[in-house]
């Protein structure tokens, strides 16, 4: 993608953030939230735009932008309506399976994992179709659930389309670099200090985008660690939490604020040095990422294992001093 359409990107993404900003459908603030005030929210639409112009120069190519596509509309209007409507969990995550379905059955489902190429381990199909629509969903409600801080998903998922973008010639590296574009955009309004939230329809869309893209570019056993080490500071956050949500016997879908940026947050953090601390840490990721994709073999897996150990490790640390501090992790 040329630097100039990149940078229509972005401009599209200010132009239909600010929109957002004027049409006034405010976030209000609960025991839960990071905020303390209603902030408009909507600025997803500003994305999904930027994402829509990034796939035109991708579809002039003759190449396949129908699963990005797809995720951007079905999860994006998804998002939306829960924006505005409020929608029931179950039936959110009824919806997201069904997407998730329909993407992989547009793409195909991982055939195979390897740890090395002489450790390939194929799939039955039910269970790579299984697993392929579970990644779908995991991605799209792990970036919903981290949508709350400042600056936050700007920090986390610039490297990350940044990434998409370097490592591939096929549509996902032409939405890769208009997400990284959308969020430059958006973040006009969202750092240091927000005054546009992403909304549903925003954070469903980039996860569900992300999924997509994945399970289009894989193409050897090796390849399936490389996605989700790109978006592991979300991952781990989401289901260390998770596990740390059970082991203090909270619900799985009880309202909680211990994530461990919220944590970081409760003890003190300004919302800038929490996504500064998750910058740095998916700038890491997208390096590893992309050094295992250069590289092959056994890299992948052995960047994607290193790195979950360090973010246990960080996950733990952080809940260590949360509880050192007085937080209840039951809150």
């Amino acid at each position: 993608m040329s630097a100039i359409w990149i940078f229509l990107c972005f401009a599209l993404a200010t132009s239909v953030c600010w929109l957002a900003k004027r049409a006034g459908v405010l976030d209000h603030p609960n025991h839960r939230s990071s905020h303390s005030r209603p902030t408009p929210r909507g600025g997803g639409l500003g994305i999904l735009a930027a994402l829509g112009l990034g796939l035109v120069p991708a579809l002039q190519a003759g190449l396949d932008i129908r699963p990005a596509a797809m995720a951007a509309l079905g999860f994006g209007l998804l998002g939306l309506a829960d924006d505005l409507l409020a929608l029931g969990t179950w039936l959110k995550f009824g919806v997201v399976i069904v997407l998730g379905s329909l993407l992989v059955w547009l793409t195909g489902p991982v055939a195979a994992i390897s740890a090395g190429e002489a450790l390939a381990v194929p799939l039955p199909v039910w269970l790579g179709f299984g697993g392929s629509v579970l990644w779908v969903f995991v991605a799209a409600n792990a970036v919903n659930f981290m949508d709350g801080s400042d600056g936050l998903i700007v920090a986390i998922f610039v490297p990350v389309g940044l990434a998409l973008g370097l490592t591939g010639e096929g549509a996902g590296g032409y939405a890769g670099y208009a997400l990284a574009a959308g969020l430059a955009g958006f973040a006009i309004f969202n750092v240091p200090r927000a005054f546009l939230f992403l909304g549903d329809v925003g954070s469903l869309a980039i996860g569900g985008v992300f999924a997509a893209i994945a399970l289009q570019r894989i193409e050897t056993p090796g390849e399936v660690w490389l996605y989700p080490l790109l978006i592991l500071p979300v991952l781990a956050d989401v289901l260390l939490t998770l596990v740390g949500k059970i082991r203090n016997g909270i619900g799985f879908l009880s309202p909680h604020r211990t994530h461990a940026y919220q944590l970081l947050s409760r003890m003190g953090w300004p919302h800038w040095r929490v996504a500064l601390a998750y910058f740095i840490a998916s700038s890491l990721c997208a390096v590893m990422a992309m050094l295992g994709a250069a590289l092959g073999g056994v890299v992948p897996f052995a960047m994607f294992a290193g790195a979950v150990v360090v973010a246990t490790l960080l996950h733990a640390g952080i809940r260590r001093q949360a509880i050192r501090s007085g937080l209840d992790l039951k809150a």
